[in-house]
């Protein structure tokens, strides 16, 4: 699809597409072209258009993994701003005024209008017969009831109870839709992939593999919809920030997303067998894999579509305009939580691959590389310095990477959880799930690292044990792909989580620059042990832009999965995760004779606080909206819109001993103005 048909697909969505005055859809024509779904081979153009409604910046090119993707322990953004915004949505603190809220809605609901079209368009075509039905029109529908899905499904986790139809504007009775629980809508989405997903095709069926949805991107979705069905919520409650509740039936819900988890994993056609950093790369170069761990990407095309690599990777300057290597601009947006690589098993293959510790500086004609000293690290799991040979120097956004917005380890993790839920502990199946993910993580890799000894060894002794060690898993995999604050929120662990976090990153800024009383309890509740960050590196040393070969081994410095770059320089870190001595920084020195002793950097790591001793803004505000520290060293907590002063840790907290998070968004204000009246916004928004 990315080479042969996405330069049509934008065409096709201006063709199906009809005027919506509140949707604001931006096409020219109510009317369909004649010849669209004339026959099967037709209507492929009007397909192109469903998977072009998915491209745009404002939803899953850039924002719905950046913007929207909501601080926790694994991601998280930094910011100095000690007063409320009406844009901050990672750290909860926003209003109806939001640009960005204005234009993904509306992205959003162009999809689902999109889909409507298509769906009415096939359903009516003469060249469908639904007592016979034609095998390719069964595909392209239930290709775009799964994309129609997509999109009402991130629109929920964003804004709760959303205006919700089937019907196209063309069709509808009203241009203004009622405002439908998230439940009845999630229903609706699962009952409608499920009548058609067992005719769908695999994906050595479709020319375009994954590219396309499949069959098993059906059954991945009818269990991620269930999943998250049968999960916590914040749900309205009058005038409050909202009340954390479930479906009295949520079981229900565990049991079909184990069903078709399991049947994706029975079909035999997924599987790990790539290293994990290779998944990764490949996506980068445009490389598909229709039987690994992708089950759809979603297909941006290259120079002219979506921020996947740009806003990730190590940060790249340009220069008057370009930079000084072949691989050009990287913003480095979608960061992670600075702690979030001490969590890890040293021997876990994902960790370094994933935690990128340097930037690049550009001036004239030259380039530095150097130790990234900030709030946060960078996600490497994607990044244009692994497109081998570069995008140009004069590039930036409008990678074209692929986005795999549903993958085979996510399906075995959602069966492993399942599994416990409704067994009320881990199952044989359930075991088998986490040892094929975790088999991946510590197997030698290509590079031979990794401890196989390390796949089986996690916490298993019953349901609560085993819920967490399956949501440590899914956190170590899937940074970045907006997924951990809603796993989180699904297990009613958000606001407990979001609290440690605040008072985890205190205690290392405390700690840096003399003692912090927080910090035994935070390394208690995070590893088990009092003194587990006793260790941490509060200053590195590096050489910077080195190239990456150790002389004294003759090895790369980074191997191959840990950096997959053989043409660029490195920041060669020495003691990135725990502290040296001076007498082993000599030792290296000596082993390393040819580096001039003038070229070794030490820096200050963790460097939080400033020059009077003071907590620094961005650990102080980048909770603002939760939890958040004020200028005279007061630790305040909201609750449902009013700040008191936060409880001191305590390792029995609950979630139900701490005010819930609120993680919902408000509704634009536009759209409430558009729908004369009939939305409202609610949990305290005004």
């Amino acid at each position: 699809m990315k080479l042969r048909n996405i330069f049509i697909a934008g065409l096709s969505a201006v063709a199906l597409v009809g005027c919506n005055d509140y949707l604001e859809v931006d096409a020219p024509s109510k009317n369909f072209p004649e010849d669209v779904f004339s026959d099967s081979r037709a209507m492929v153009r009007a397909l192109n258009g469903v998977y072009a409604s998915m491209l745009s910046s404002d939803t899953y090119g850039d924002k719905l993994i950046n913007n929207y993707c909501l601080n926790s322990d694994v991601d998280f953004n930094a910011t100095s701003t000690q007063y409320s915004t009406s844009n901050q949505y990672r750290r909860f603190d926003c209003d109806p005024d939001g640009s960005d809220l204005k234009n993904t809605w509306a992205d959003l609901y162009h999809g689902i209008e999109v889909c409507n079209l298509f769906i009415e368009g096939a359903e009516g075509s003469p060249a469908y017969d639904p007592e016979n039905p034609d095998t390719d029109i069964v595909q392209m529908i239930g290709e775009a009831k799964v994309a129609r899905a997509m999109f009402y499904h991130d629109l929920i986790w964003m804004f709760g109870d959303v205006p919700f139809s089937t019907k196209s504007s063309q069709k509808s009775e009203t241009k203004i839709y009622p405002v439908t629980d998230r439940i009845q809508i999630l229903d609706f989405l699962i009952n409608d992939i499920a009548d058609v997903a067992d005719n769908m095709m695999d994906p050595s069926q479709l020319p375009e593999g994954i590219e396309r949805i499949s069959r098993q991107a059906a059954y991945a979705m009818i269990a991620r919809l269930a999943m998250t069905a049968g999960g916590w919520y914040l749900a309205p409650d009058g005038d409050t920030y909202g009340k954390m509740t479930r479906a009295a039936n949520y079981l229900d819900y565990y049991k079909i997303a184990r069903d078709y988890a399991k049947k994706v994993k029975d079909s035999d056609i997924h599987h790990l067998n790539k290293d994990y950093y290779q998944v990764f790369v490949d996506e980068c170069n445009n490389i598909v894999a229709n039987n690994d761990d992708p089950i759809f990407e979603i297909p941006f095309a290259k120079e002219s579509t979506g921020n996947i690599g740009y806003i990730h990777g190590p940060r790249m300057d340009q220069y008057e305009g370009q930079t000084p290597h072949p691989y050009g601009r990287i913003r480095s947006t979608a960061e992670l939580n600075p702690l979030y690589r001490f969590m890890f098993d040293e021997d876990d293959t994902r960790r370094d691959y994933i935690n990128q510790l340097f930037r690049y500086t550009a001036t004239g004609s030259e380039h530095e590389c150097r130790l990234h000293t900030s709030y946060t690290v960078q996600n490497g799991k994607w990044s244009k310095l692994w497109v081998n040979g570069g995008l140009g120097r004069i590039t930036e956004g409008n990678t074209g990477i692929n986005y795999p917005y549903l993958r085979y380890a996510d399906v075995l993790l959602t069966l492993a959880e399942a599994e416990n839920e409704l067994n009320q502990g881990p199952t044989d199946l359930a075991r088998e799930c986490m040892h094929i993910v975790r088999e991946r993580a510590f197997r030698f890799n290509s590079d031979g690292r990794g401890n196989p000894l390390k796949i089986d060894a996690y916490p298993d002794g019953g349901y609560e044990e085993f819920r967490k060690s399956v949501l440590d898993e899914r956190k170590f995999e899937f940074a970045g792909e907006n997924m951990r604050w809603r796993d989180l929120v699904r297990n009613n662990m958000y606001n407990l989580e979001v609290y440690w976090t605040f008072f985890r990153n205190l205690a290392i800024a405390e700690e840096g620059s003399g003692s912090s009383a927080y910090l035994s309890i935070v390394a208690e509740r995070d590893f088990g042990s009092d003194e587990a960050y006793d260790e941490l590196p509060y200053q590195m040393t590096s050489v910077r832009t080195y190239r990456n070969l150790d002389t004294n081994t003759g090895e790369k410095i980074l191997s191959t999965s840990q950096f997959p770059n053989s043409d660029i320089e490195i920041c060669w870190i020495v003691n990135p995760y725990r502290r040296m001595t001076s007498s082993e920084l000599n030792a290296i020195k000596a082993q390393h004779k040819d580096i001039p002793n003038a070229n070794w950097v030490g820096e200050d790591y963790f460097a939080w606080v400033d020059g009077d001793n003071e907590i620094r803004d961005q650990i102080r505000y980048s909770l603002r909206g939760y939890i958040y520290m004020t200028e005279m060293g007061v630790l305040n907590i909201v609750e449902n819109g009013n700040s008191r002063i936060a409880p001191e840790p305590d390792l029995t907290y609950k979630p139900e001993d701490l005010p819930v998070l609120r993680y919902i968004l408000p509704y634009p204000r536009t759209e409430i103005a558009r729908s004369q009246g009939q939305y409202v916004n609610k949990y305290g928004y005004r």
